[in-house]
């Protein structure tokens, strides 16, 4: 089992340099016999990769020993390019590790990685500070170990997607009549749950008992709107019975004993315009 996670903040590994690697001791022998060599490979996750300027994620590099034998002395490096830059490195005391600026990792386990095992993730929290929208952006991760049998699996990559920004904004209200449109004097209201979910990687935002009216600045790619009401309270309304500007967006689609649950999309945020969804409800007294 790996030993309890630390981090260290990635300037002050930069100036301490508190690991030395030495490339001289992880080279692969040229004849390495695959039936008596390690085998291990690596996977670059980053759940967040559709990112504005300004935009933050947290990327790993994920070691496996796929083989039939110990791995000793793994070697991974992580890099990210410029313009992301790293404000912290974390992992468990199982590996020593070295920043790299602006954002990147060398890092040698210390410890023997057995068949079929996976160490703890070499983390960098990063920023991006920089770029033009539109342009991919491709993070790194090699590994090694000084006898690997399979050089085909060592390496994988991340492709980041730089995106301007849009705005999803609306309304609840209670729709008084339950006609699904929202009238003149119809009030608004306080929302349980509401959320929004990208599509395309696993970024999302949301609240709970926001204030009636709604507006939150967004990355620019797909998402879904969710949102969950009490059934003690509140039931969705007829969605879609009028105009844009008047009826109630949110599909109702499941409900348990106490909640029901509403969606929107999947729907494109436009940097030029608002995404419009409002949302209507009915008393459930």
């Amino acid at each position: 089992m790996p030993r309890p996670s630390i981090a260290w903040p990635a300037r002050s590994l930069a100036v301490l340099g508190i690991v030395a690697v030495t490339a001289g001791a992880v080279g692969t022998p040229a004849t390495a016999n695959p039936l008596k060599s390690a085998d291990v490979t690596v996977t670059v996750e980053a759940p967040r990769n559709i990112l504005p300027t300004g935009g933050w994620s947290s990327v790993s590099a994920v070691v496996r020993n796929v083989g039939a034998l110990p791995a000793r002395g793994a070697r991974v490096r992580l890099t990210l390019p410029a313009p992301f830059q790293a404000s912290e490195l974390s992992t468990s005391s199982d590996w020593d590790c070295e920043f790299v600026a602006p954002a990147g990792a060398d890092c040698v386990y210390l410890r023997e990685l057995a068949p079929h095992a996976e160490a703890y993730p070499v983390r960098l929290a990063v920023g991006l500070y920089g770029g033009t929208v539109g342009q991919p952006l491709t993070g790194r991760a090699t590994v090694s170990t000084p006898r690997e049998g399979n050089t085909g699996n060592n390496t994988d990559e991340q492709v980041f997607t730089i995106v301007g920004e849009g705005l999803i904004q609306g309304v609840f209200w209670h729709d008084v009549n339950a006609d699904g449109v929202r009238g003149t004097g119809e009030p608004i209201v306080d929302p349980t749950q509401y959320s929004v979910r990208s599509v395309d990687d696993e970024d999302s935002y949301g609240w709970s008992n926001s204030f009636g009216p709604y507006r939150i600045q967004v990355p620019a790619k797909r998402y879904y709107v969710e949102v969950q009401v009490s059934k003690s309270k509140w039931r969705f309304t007829r969605p879609n019975v009028g105009s844009d500007a008047t009826d109630s967006d949110l599909v109702p689609y499941s409900e348990t004993t106490y909640y029901q649950y509403g969606r929107f999309g999947p729907f494109t945020v436009d940097v030029n315009r608002p995404t419009v969804i409002d949302v209507g409800l009915v008393s459930a007294s």
